[in-house]
């Protein structure tokens, strides 16, 4: 019967995108054949590993040699994390290092592009990709990248891999812009949040999307400061755009990760773990639309 072309789109969140390696070792285990994979953010590592080697434990293994490495640990990461957790606490000596840390991050952050450099940052995609145009991918390969200075969604199809994929996951004052044929790259995630749409337009029959955002938390929560309304206001932006985006995907997957915040790379086991549950939950009916797309695309061409 006629092949389907499946697309597979790996969203945005940081640490939470090493779900999609349990997602990808379900999709391998069960024959699932990949025609394309488009990645924002995190996604993007990990679409773009798999696309140029697309075998999950030599993906696998690599991914947590590097989370684990010296190297990885050096970097600014866990000052973020070590904010993050301390904001929990509400006494008032934690209260007032988180304040003065938060100065810290928000000084580098005015006087130059990032609290990472662009050499370490670059660095680290050495360790994780081979040094190859994105042409080269054994599985066609896109990253969704931010472009501040045409304000537009950029599809990123061809040239280096590396900074390619650099420019999707380039944290807005975390990671430094990337500088791509004359524009300057952020994360992807603040326009496209799972990149189903260069799928769509790439001419896949079915597109699978891998959603593993966080949910917007909804109660009674007081927003203090200036810099509490603006962070809110942004975390209701990108949840409306995310949901408006999937509207119409044709089949999503949504691993249950919780409370894994995008800096807690060290929870790998247990978001590989929660993506893997969740691919494997989601089999049956994935399956089943596979099925029917194949028949109707063979009767489509039969007449």
């Amino acid at each position: 019967m006629t092949a389907l072309k499946v697309g597979l789109a790996l969203g945005g969140g940081g640490a939470r995108g090493i779900a999609h390696i349990g997602v990808l070792k379900v999709l391998e285990s069960e024959g699932i054949h990949l025609h394309m994979i488009a990645g924002t953010s995190f996604g993007s590592i990990v679409g773009a590993m798999y696309a140029q080697n697309p075998a999950i434990l030599p993906l696998k293994e690599r991914v947590l040699a590097f989370l684990k490495s010296e190297a990885f640990r050096r970097t600014k990461i866990f000052f973020i994390k070590r904010h993050y957790e301390e904001k929990k606490n509400k006494s008032f000596m934690t209260n007032l290092k988180t304040y003065l840390q938060k100065g810290i991050f928000f000084g580098i952050s005015l006087q130059r592009p990032s609290f990472i450099s662009e050499d370490v940052f670059l660095s680290q995609m050495a360790q994780l990709l081979e040094d190859k145009p994105i042409e080269e991918t054994i599985i066609p390969f896109v990253a969704v990248a931010t472009d501040l200075t045409n304000a537009r969604e950029m599809v990123l199809s061809e040239g280096s891999i590396r900074r390619a994929v650099a420019a999707s996951c380039a944290i807005p004052g975390v990671l430094p812009p990337i500088h791509i044929n004359g524009a300057q790259l952020i994360d992807g995630g603040w326009v496209n949040q799972v990149p189903v749409a260069p799928l769509q337009c790439s001419g896949m029959d079915v597109v699978i999307a891998v959603n593993i955002s966080e949910e917007v938390d909804v109660g009674e929560e007081v927003f203090d400061s200036g810099l509490d309304v603006v962070l809110r206001a942004n975390e209701i932006t990108r949840s409306v755009l995310s949901h408006k985006q999937l509207d119409d995907v044709d089949f999503s997957i949504r691993p249950e990760i919780g409370d894994i915040h995008w800096s807690d790379f060290w929870r790998y086991d247990e978001a590989i773990a929660k993506g893997e549950e969740a691919a494997r939950a989601a089999l049956k009916p994935l399956k089943q639309l596979l099925w029917r797309k194949r028949v109707k695309k063979f009767l489509t061409i039969s007449h």
